[in-house]
């Protein structure tokens, strides 16, 4: 066994493993489906090499995976909610596959003189390899040696795989056997089953084939919640082979045909015609000459073998059986590989190796007919918990900051369930990190959980009235340098020309900008020669634009008066709220049209001088913009969150555009753009699906649509980098603080409020 993960499975014989997705083959529509099955043909007759494509049910340590997906306690007194959280991921942990997680192989067995002739084969097969399954939309990546050790160690050693510790590089310079490591200490062998120490074993293998094969035989098969390892083992007949074998089947039959109908003859039978039974044979393998010729149909020498695992021998004789059941309902015999149970394991275990020969040809499509393919799973470590995929009912679990970008948008018309899943992600994220939350609240909705989270939060309700002041020129004053070194006034009078440009009303011309950018150089570098550093405010900025000699200075302080002087000035004041809370929720409901806009810009800014701030800390924040279509209507908010959209990642931080339907973003190339950049899309119910457009603005195929179609509020679709899941993400309502807390249903909150 070498570190690279070849493995010399008999003299000059080496085997390698790759991993390998799975893809959407049972959401997709049937037009999909067929091309999904046409691109695998493909890939099926570009091997010329034995190979086996291995389905692992193996063991998934549930104590392992609730460490990983339970919110874990801290002393900051939200514990409560934590433990409502963990309940429910709890019950959607039951209502999933207890114990099994499945993963996919492919294993390729060559012939060759020596390792490293076998090495430069393998190089040459993977390009093909790969080529084909990005094809499929499937990844596939090589296993290395201690990988494809702990694959077979997992099945040697059910219910203790955490225990293994081998490393190849290691045991080389001590001299050690794998085999010591790996295996376990007793097997026993039977007529029809083994049994270790931890588990009763039996193969099966199938037997008699129909004439057509559902493309559903596989999957329902392993998707039975038990312990099981599938194996498809192919051997490839090379095409002059295939020809000169069944030229001469062919022949025989004929020759048989000629021998019955001189018999008849010879009993002056001149008037019948040939047996049924020939002229079938004949028929078949006239058809399978044709496919072979015109169809692009590869022969191959096919097996199919099933190892299955239980606790005690009842349950193992009722798994078999119903196996065997399912098998009769598809016209397939499966049997007992009896007195051959150890070389049948051997032959399953993703090694390599072939030790039975329960063989039948097979063509192309017969074997593609056996795909591996089932529906994609979204499984992280250290996650958001999004619900249960609506297909396997299985855990989803997304970590944003393991993708390309953490950017993410949100759409559901409105009831669909949108700001429930938005609360949701920012709560889980509040309690199991130490990230910051910010979130941009047009509606006031997202204060409840502001209250409920106390000194952790702040709540910033920005109007003529509520007197929180943020001031738009606020910057570490003290980190000024005469020249600017790090930048900041530059990027402080790059946010005041867009300031001044949505006061002004029009756009400024270069006189215009000149004067701005001068009177910010001017007021920050001031205050970094001053030995008494202070925060300045718009005022200073104002009474220096009345000083500059040029008319226009004029003409845009005029512009400003209005927000510095007039009865709009909320943002000519000393910032007097906590904007270092880890939750910050900023309110604009009550902001009029005036002030809306250069509110947008203020708080951008700020939240952008934020995320700045926590990279230098090594802290992620999470920014949120509800009813985002608002923001985007606005020429300047639009390029400022743009641009944000697109740097953001470098330092630590994940936006999310909240909005309703995606249709109305289509029109808006900026929205369009920014879409492109996010890796994260949540779609809930839509309504007037356009799937066309749908499925190329978000790149989700149109078949998952039907998911969003008229779906129940708080079902969807999650497009997590390259993986769709339709997800269900519904939550108990009765006796829930949770769902009391995330509901934004005026008539159930009365209601609730009444029954109080």
């Amino acid at each position: 066994v070498a570190e690279n993960g070849i493995f010399e499975v008999s003299k000059n014989k080496y085997s390698k493993c790759y991993r390998f997705q799975d893809i959407n083959y049972t959401t997709a529509t049937e037009d999909e489906q067929i091309g999904i099955f046409e691109r695998y043909c493909k890939f099926l007759n570009s091997l010329d090499c034995n190979y086996k494509i291995t389905i692992n049910n193996k063991n998934k340590n549930m104590d392992e995976l609730r460490d990983k997906v339970l919110i874990a306690e801290k002393n900051d007194g939200f514990n409560n909610y934590r433990s409502i959280y963990n309940d429910i991921i709890e019950e959607k942990i039951i209502e999933g596959r207890q114990g099994i997680e499945q993963e996919r192989y492919l294993t390729i067995t060559i012939e060759r003189k020596n390792f490293e002739e076998a090495k430069a084969q393998f190089a040459t097969l993977e390009a093909t390899i790969h080529k084909a399954f990005i094809e499929l939309g499937a990844e596939i990546v090589p296993l290395n040696g201690n990988e494809r050790l702990k694959v077979l160690y997992d099945y040697y050693h059910l219910g203790d795989e955490g225990s293994f510790d081998f490393d190849i590089k290691k045991a080389k310079k001590v001299g050690a056997d794998f085999r010591n490591d790996l295996c376990n200490g007793m097997v026993k062998y039977f007529p029809d089953h083994f049994e270790d120490e931890s588990k009763f074993c039996k193969a099966l293998f199938i037997k008699k084939y129909p004439s057509s094969l559902s493309d559903r035989f596989i999957n329902e098969i392993t998707s039975l919640p038990v312990h099981s390892i599938t194996s498809i083992d192919v051997v490839p007949v090379p095409k002059d082979l295939t020809t000169k074998v069944l030229q001469k089947k062919y022949l025989g039959i004929e020759s048989d045909i000629i021998k019955q109908q001189r018999v008849r003859n010879k009993n002056n039978d001149f008037s019948s015609d040939i047996s049924h039974i020939k002229k079938v044979q004949k028929e078949k393998i006239v058809n399978l000459m044709d496919d072979v010729r015109e169809n692009d149909q590869n022969l191959f020498y096919t097996g199919v073998n099933f190892l299955i695992m239980a606790e005690d021998k009842k349950e193992l004789d009722s798994v078999t059986e119903t196996i065997k059941n399912i098998g009769n309902g598809r016209m397939c015999q499966i049997e007992t590989h009896y007195y051959q149970q150890r070389e049948a394991m051997n032959t399953i275990l993703p090694v390599g190796n072939r030790q039975i020969s329960t063989m039948r040809t097979m063509l192309t499509r017969d074997i593609a007919a056996l795909l591996p393919f089932n529906v994609q799973e979204l499984n992280e470590k250290s996650g958001v918990c999004y619900g249960i995929n609506q297909v396997s009912h299985n855990l989803c679990i997304g970590n944003r900051k393991k993708l390309a970008n953490g950017n993410g948008m949100v759409f559901g018309v409105p009831g669909s369930g949108k700001s429930y899943f938005s609360k949701s992600e920012m709560l889980q994220v509040f309690l199991g990190t130490d990230d910051d939350i910010i979130c941009i609240d047009p509606t006031l909705e997202y204060f409840d959980i502001a209250e409920a989270l106390g000194n952790q939060a702040a709540i910033i309700n920005l109007s003529t009235y509520t007197k929180n002041y943020i001031n738009p020129l606020e910057m570490d004053v003290w980190a000024l340098d005469l020249n600017d070194s790090q930048g900041y006034i530059r990027d402080k009078g790059e946010f005041m020309l867009g300031l001044c440009e949505q006061c002004y009303g029009d756009n400024l011309n270069s006189r215009h900008k000149s004067i701005i950018d001068r009177c910010v150089r001017k007021l920050y570098i001031d205050i970094a020669k001053a030995r008494e550093k202070h925060i300045p405010t718009m005022s200073e900025f104002y009474e220096l634009l009345l000083e500059q000699p040029e008319e226009e200075a004029k003409d845009i302080a005029l512009s400003l008066e209005l927000f510095v002087n007039g009865s709009l000035n909320i943002f000519n004041n000393h910032t007097n709220v906590n904007v270092q809370a880890r939750f910050i929720v900023y309110g604009t409901r009550d902001l009029g049209k005036e002030l809306g806009a250069i509110s947008t810009l203020v708080m951008l800014e700020n939240i952008s001088a934020r995320i700045a701030e926590n990279a230098k800390k090594g802290r992620a924040t999470w920014l949120y913009i509800d009813e985002f279509h608002t923001v985007l209507d606005r020429e300047y908010s639009a390029k400022f969150l743009f641009s944000l959209w697109k740097k953001v990642r470098k330092q630590g931080g994940l936006c999310t555009g909240i909005t309703q339907n995606l249709v109305d973003m289509l029109q808006n190339y900026t929205a369009m753009t920014m879409l492109g950049n996010s890796e994260f899309i949540a779609l809930l119910k839509q309504s007037n699906v356009d799937s066309q457009k749908l499925s190329t603005a978000a790149g989700i195929p149109e078949a998952q649509l039907k998911y969003v179609d008229n779906s129940p509020s708080g079902t969807g679709i999650i497009k997590y980098g390259n993986t769709c899941i339709p997800f269900d993400n519904r939550m108990e309502k009765e006796a829930n603080p949770l769902y009391a807390l995330f509901n934004t249903n005026l008539h159930e909150k009365a209601l609730q409020t009444k029954q109080e």
